[in-house]
């Protein structure tokens, strides 16, 4: 009789050591790291996201549970502790097939052109040589690169890369439409841009997260929040002038006073 209550005891004690460690587990305590250096379309303000982007963020992580701790930080140091696994989720980021090595992509959230911006009315870039490109140091955006023998100045930022265009160092900056304003407000005389390109932004999830739903737990919020944000585009503002992705690149021609 007292064999049996004992292993009533014991069976009483499993049980609840695994649902401690369930309801620990659930709670799912992870860092995720911001891209620091575009405050207006996202950031972290008293431990919550704020922005443009915003939105589309909280959207997806409301529908993740967990304890997620948002942290700014430079885009080179996102990259490096996805790599490290000391996030576990980085954003806002577009896909590449080098990050695609130690992360997983979360699928399209919503998408945004992307310029050149340029000093001159260039000829086609693809039929160019030797083009002098400004990129943000880690930026993504090599596939965007044109003509013969492109060379590319690495920059801390995209304000360094619209200054480095008018000195003459650099011939093309490529930069978010949405973003222009922040950098061209004060150009002196003539600028041009064309559209680059409509990319996917979303976020990657480190391959050294422990918690095995967690990708796939992201990806059906990203699927759901897509649409919503499809939905409320004009409550979930994603500014900047909207253009059929068909209609190809176009040119346009702007002078600030001097």
């Amino acid at each position: 009789m007292q064999r049996l209550v004992w292993l009533k005891l014991l069976h009483f004690f499993l049980l609840l050591f695994f649902s401690l460690s369930l309801s620990a587990e659930s709670k799912r305590h992870h860092s995720v790291g911001v891209f620091a250096d575009i405050e207006r379309e996202i950031s972290v303000e008293n431990g919550k996201l704020v922005g443009r982007f915003a939105p589309y963020y909280r959207c997806v992580f409301s529908r993740v549970g967990g304890d997620f701790r948002f942290i700014n930080m430079p885009l080179a140091q996102i990259l490096r502790q996805l790599e490290k696994g000391g996030i576990s989720v980085g954003l806002p980021l577009i896909q590449t097939a080098e990050r695609d090595k130690y992360a997983d992509f979360g699928g399209s959230l919503f998408r945004l052109e992307y310029v050149y911006l340029m000093a001159q009315d260039l000829p086609p870039l693809e039929t160019m040589t030797g083009l002098r490109f400004g990129f943000v140091r880690k930026f993504a955006g090599l596939q965007l690169l044109k003509g013969d023998s492109p060379r590319v100045t690495d920059v801390s930022d995209w304000a360094q890369a619209v200054e480095m265009l008018r000195l003459g160092r650099v011939d093309v900056v490529v930069l978010p439409r949405i973003m222009m304003d922040l950098y061209i407000d004060d150009y002196p005389g003539h600028y041009y841009e064309r559209t680059a390109a409509w990319i996917d932004l979303s976020m990657y999830i480190s391959h050294r997260v422990k918690d095995s739903r967690l990708t796939e737990d992201f990806r059906d919020a990203i699927r759901t929040c897509r649409l919503i944000g499809e939905k409320n585009h004009g409550a979930w503002d994603i500014p900047g002038r909207q253009r059929d992705p068909e209609d190809g690149p176009g040119v346009s021609e702007f002078a600030n006073p001097q």
